[in-house]
């Protein structure tokens, strides 16, 4: 096989802790949500399901943001009062309390 058909692989650096930095776009998209709850959940779902379509074709797709608005989804299932349901069955979307 020559040197053009092997598959080369993706090399990436870190200057931040991942979660420092999805702290800080959802912190950065917060004030873009919406006023009330409904607006904010709606917001939420509407930029949650652009970010799945660009994970699928590959084209405009960051991972921070995706993270970042998993994390307000949580937030806002928090705010709803589903606290335990979120935290039993996404452990790793917890809003960060640290």
């Amino acid at each position: 096989m020559s040197s053009h058909h092997r598959k080369r692989r993706i090399q990436a650096v870190r200057t931040e802790e991942p979660n420092d930095t999805i702290a800080a776009r959802a912190a950065a998209l917060r004030p873009f949500l919406g006023r009330t709850r409904e607006e904010h959940q709606a917001a939420l779902r509407r930029l949650l399901r652009t970010e799945r379509r660009a994970a699928h074709c590959g084209v405009g797709y960051d991972a921070v943001r995706h993270a970042a608005l998993r994390r307000l989804m949580a937030e806002a299932e928090d705010m709803k009062g589903d606290r335990e349901a979120a935290t039993r069955t996404r452990p790793h979307l917890r809003p960060r309390t640290d």
